[in-house]
Formats: C-alpha cells, sequence, structure tokens
C-alpha cells in the first residue's frame, strides 16, 4: 500500500470520528428542519449529509479512477518488461548459440522469436542466416526476401540475401545482388568488398579474394584513399598465393617470378623464400634450391631454412652434403647457435649420437630454458645407453614447461603443430609458425625474429 493512499484512510477515519462526535453534541440542531420552499423542508442533517456528499464524490470517485487506472497500468508495463526481458534473453542464447556454431539451437531460438516480434530486423536476419547454416536454403531466401521488403535500406539483408543465393548455387542472382549493394549504397562498397575478401580468405578461396582485393584496390585509388597496414600485408599473401598456385599448376617461371617480386620488396616474409627453393627445386636446379634456402637463413636468421635443407638432403639419402650445408652455414652465420643446434640434431637423426651430443653439449650454457634442448639431450642420452643423464634432461626438460612434441608455435594465435606450415591453420596468418626454441638472454631480433605475421582477416562487419 502507498503512502498517500495510507495517509488518506488515515484522514477519512479521522474525518468520520470527527463527525460522529459532533453529531452526538448537535444533535437537536441537527434535527431542526430545513426549509426547501414554502411549502417542503428536511432536516438539516440530511441537507448536509447531500451537499458533502455531491462534493466528496465525485473526488474520490476520480481518485479511485485513477489509482486503479494506475495499478492496471503498472501492471501492463510489468508484463511487458517481462515479457521484453525474456525476449532479449532469447536473443542473446540465439546469438551465442550463432557464435558458437549451433546453428539448430540458434535457429530455435530466433523462430520463437519471430513469432513474438514478427517484423524485428536482427531477429529475421539472424534467423535467415541459421537456416542458411543448416541446409534449409530456400527458407532462409524467402525469410530474407520478407525483411528485404520491410527494410529495403537494409544493407546487410541484401548481403545475406546474396550468401543464400550463392549457397543455393545461383551465382548470377547472388552477382547482381552485390552489384546493386555497390551501385545503391556507395558509401558501404569498400566495407562490403573487404567483408566478402575476408570470408574468401577464411574459407581458402585465394582466387577470389584476389580478385576482391583488386576491386578494394580500384576504390580506394579512385577514392584517394591509402591502404593500411593490414591491407598491406593481405595483398602481399594473396600475392604469395598466387605463386603458391602457380607452382602446383608448374608454372615454374611464374612462380619464381612472383616469389623474387615478393623478396625484393620484404625481404623477412620466409614464405616466399621458401617457395622460391621449392620452385627451383621442381625445375630441376637443386643446387641453386639449397642456395636460395641458404640464403635465406643467412638473411632472416629463421631456423625453418635449416630445417628444409636438412629434409631435402635427407629425404635425398646423403646425410655427408647435408653435414656439410649445414657446417658451411656455422661458418658464415653471425650467430651459430641454431645452426649448431641443427646439426646436432641432424646428427642424431643419422644416429651418430656421439657427434650428436658433442655439438649439442657446447650449446648448453646458451640454451638453459629451451626444452626442446633439453629433450633432445635426454634422447641421445638415452641412445648412448647413459640412463641417469637422460633422466636427468628430461627433468629439466619437465621442469622448463614440459616436453613439448610439437616443435613450432604460432606467435600470433599460440596455437602449436609438429612441423613448419606457411599459414597458421588455426587464425590464418602468413608468415607467424616459429621454432619453439630459447636462448639464454637473447632477444627475439637475434634468433631473427623481426617482423609480426600477415594478418588474414580483419574484423570488418557490414552494418545493418
Amino acid at each position: 500500500m502507498r503512502l498517500r493512499t495510507f495517509a488518506s484512510i488515515l484522514f477519512a477515519l479521522a474525518v468520520v470520528v470527527s463527525v460522529s462526535y459532533f453529531s452526538s453534541q448537535n444533535e437537536e440542531f441537527l434535527n431542526q428542519r430545513f426549509a426547501l420552499t414554502p411549502s417542503t423542508s428536511a432536516p438539516l442533517y440530511g441537507v448536509l449529509i447531500v451537499v458533502f456528499l455531491s462534493g466528496f464524490l465525485p473526488a474520490v470517485s476520480v481518485l479511485l479512477i485513477q489509482s486503479l487506472k494506475r495499478d492496471l497500468d503498472g501492471r501492463r508495463d510489468r508484463r511487458l518488461s517481462r515479457q521484453a526481458k525474456s525476449l532479449r534473453g532469447s536473443f542473446r542464447r540465439g546469438i551465442d548459440y550463432r557464435a558458437d556454431g549451433h546453428w539448430g539451437k540458434a535457429a530455435s531460438e530466433f523462430e520463437a522469436l519471430q513469432t513474438e516480434q514478427p517484423e524485428d530486423f536482427g531477429t529475421l536476419l539472424y534467423y535467415g542466416e541459421a537456416l542458411r547454416e543448416l541446409g534449409r536454403v530456400d527458407e532462409a531466401i524467402e525469410v530474407h526476401r520478407r525483411l528485404s521488403v520491410l527494410y529495403p535500406q537494409g544493407v546487410a539483408v541484401l548481403y545475406q540475401l546474396a550468401k543464400d543465393y550463392e549457397a543455393q548455387g545461383d551465382d548470377e542472382i547472388a552477382s547482381q545482388i552485390h552489384e546493386r549493394l555497390l551501385r545503391d549504397f556507395p558509401g558501404q562498397g569498400l566495407r562490403i568488398l573487404r567483408q566478402r575478401r575476408d570470408e574468401a580468405l577464411l574459407g581458402k578461396k585465394f582466387a577470389l579474394a584476389g580478385e576482391l582485393q583488386e576491386r578494394v584496390d580500384a576504390m580506394l585509388d579512385d577514392g584517394g584513399g591509402r591502404p593500411t597496414e593490414a591491407e598491406i600485408e593481405i595483398r602481399r599473401g594473396l600475392y604469395y598465393e598466387a605463386a603458391v598456385t602457380a607452382l602446383a599448376e608448374e608454372r615454374h617461371a611464374a612462380a619464381l617470378a612472383a616469389c623474387d617480386v615478393l623478396v625484393e620488396k620484404t625481404p623477412d616474409f620466409v614464405p616466399a623464400r621458401i617457395l622460391r627453393g621449392e620452385a627451383l627445386l621442381a625445375k630441376g636446379a637443386r643446387a641453386k634450391a639449397v642456395e636460395a634456402w641458404r640464403q635465406g637463413f643467412l638473411g632472416t636468421g629463421r631456423p625453418v631454412f635449416l630445417q628444409r635443407i636438412e629434409d631435402y638432403f635427407i629425404e635425398g639419402e646423403d646425410p655427408l652434403q647435408a653435414i656439410e650445408t649445414m657446417q658451411g652455414i656455422i661458418s658464415e652465420s653471425t650467430s651459430d647457435l641454431l645452426p649448431r643446434f641443427f646439426l646436432g640434431r641432424l646428427y642424431y637423426r643419422l644416429e651418430m649420437h656421439d657427434e650428436a651430443h658433442r655439438v649439442l653439449s657446447v650449446l648448453e650454457g646458451r640454451v638453459r630454458n629451451s626444452p626442446t634442448y633439453h629433450y633432445l639431450m635426454g634422447r641421445i642420452q638415452e641412445r648412448r645407453g647413459d640412463a641417469q643423464q637422460a633422466l636427468s634432461a628430461y627433468r629439466v626438460a619437465l621442469q622448463e614447461s614440459g616436453i613439448r612434441r610439437a616443435e613450432y608455435v604460432c606467435s600470433s594465435c599460440g596455437v602449436r603443430r609438429d612441423d613448419w606450415a606457411d599459414r597458421c591453420e588455426s587464425c590464418g596468418s602468413w608468415n607467424g609458425l616459429e621454432l619453439d626454441f630459447e636462448e639464454e638472454q637473447v632477444s627475439p631480433e637475434a634468433l631473427g625474429i623481426h617482423e609480426r605475421p600477415v594478418w588474414a582477416i580483419e574484423d570488418d562487419p557490414v552494418a545493418g
């Protein structure tokens, strides 16, 4: 009960008590006749009651009606608030399911929502997307077409509708919608192209991504805009993927030319240097391929070149040449740590355990924090039959964060893998996989890690 209502009740009670008291004290006076007309009269108390009621009842009625209306409005608002809160909760659950890839649950949430709010933009947009991801493309098209009628200026819905037709296999209609977006919404054109390019990159459709990047470049040139650093890195990555495609199609000259351009513009772009050696190897120029990888290490200090040289000679059953090449690199390197480590590991692979121990033991003071080093030393001591020394090395490796079978780690997202790759499968960045190797009190630059990886995707969603 409100304070105001309680006070009114107390006041009314006080009035009743007062009236009763004064009435009993003035009973004779109140019973006197009050002349209404020359021939009609009424008791004075009756006249007073009529006068009082004629003024009191309308005011009380108004107050009661207003109070009742306020109560009804409050109940309705609380009901609507609970309903809106429930709808917001369903929408958030749908968004969470969408983010987690649980498209069936997301579709159920959005389907229930669209029955309650059939014209809500976000609900219909995400409901159609969930239907498409579930393979119900026709239903997705119907939902997005209905939404496009409700919101004809909605860029996001037209973009989703184009993706629906792409999923249906009708690329012509999808292309027409994309062109309409660029034509009718020029301010959103660059963002739309970047969004499509990023999706193509995620799907590893590098040829399509390259075409879209060319259109992005053209729009930037026409508008006088300058590409961002991320844009430049994406261009580089797409140019590299074009070289990969050329090599896969045995267009060795084209692959080499593309790699030469990349190496000239970005000398520390490791994937291009590795690919250049592979192209030379495919042409039959084996000595030039090894020289390309050797120069790659000397120029960048990145250990993947040593790994590739080692693998090449081992696969070619020429271990002596592998040893000689590694020894030559040691003599030429400004820092002999990595080539000596790879030489020791090469001896280990060749079952030359005494030589491996001799080469690696002198590095202990420089790589005491490297689990990879201590694990390898444990394996060598085990092969040599020295169980006590092997156990000690394994214990150190375990103390330095555990025995890691995966030797390469992405400097961007931290994902680990057993072998090197030009592009991280997890985050999509180029040039980011590094040997998990630490030298005592040596900076990453001393190991040849100079630049951040090339990002493949930038967060640039299409607004509705």
